[in-house]
């Protein structure tokens, strides 16, 4: 899969990318057979290859940015906020549903939390997809001090 944050350096959270995906499985076979060499009998099937993109249900996004401008995403080395929405490894209807979590951030008023200055109140979104396309979202809040906000702007 080629992504355009870990060729940019943003984002190396997917440590073996620059590996071949055929690469990858041959090495994970490996690896298995090694921690169960102690049992010589074990018939190994060959391993099953997932897809190679859009394949992920759940999203950790970091918020950073400012309440008019969030940035959901992870904390590049420099401590702002990379902007991951297109992270090809999520589902389309993952990817698609960024965009209404930050308007929704942006229409509350949620203030991203600043890890560098301590000050925010809004850290994460934690989002889950069940195999029916439902989406869970929870928000981890520092307090509860943007609950009121939070709550105002849940019917919209």
């Amino acid at each position: 899969m080629h992504c355009s944050h870990f060729t940019a350096r943003r984002c190396l959270s997917c440590t073996e990318l620059a590996t071949a995906y055929p690469d990858q499985l041959s090495a994970k076979q490996r690896h298995c057979a090694g921690l169960l060499s102690a049992w010589p009998r074990i018939d190994w099937l060959p391993p099953v290859a997932s897809a190679e993109s859009g394949f992920r249900n759940k999203a950790k996004m970091v918020v950073s940015g400012n309440a008019r401008r969030p940035v959901l995403g992870i904390l590049g080395a420099d401590g702002k906020g990379v902007d991951l929405r297109d992270c090809g490894l999520y589902s389309a209807s993952l990817q698609a549903s960024f965009e209404a979590m930050a308007d929704f951030i942006r229409d509350a008023g949620l203030t991203p939390y600043d890890v560098a200055q301590r000050r925010g109140e809004l850290k994460f979104l934690l989002v889950t997809e069940s195999p029916d396309g439902e989406l869970m979202l929870r928000l981890v809040m520092r307090s509860e001090a943007q609950l009121p906000a939070l709550r105002a702007g849940l019917p919209a």
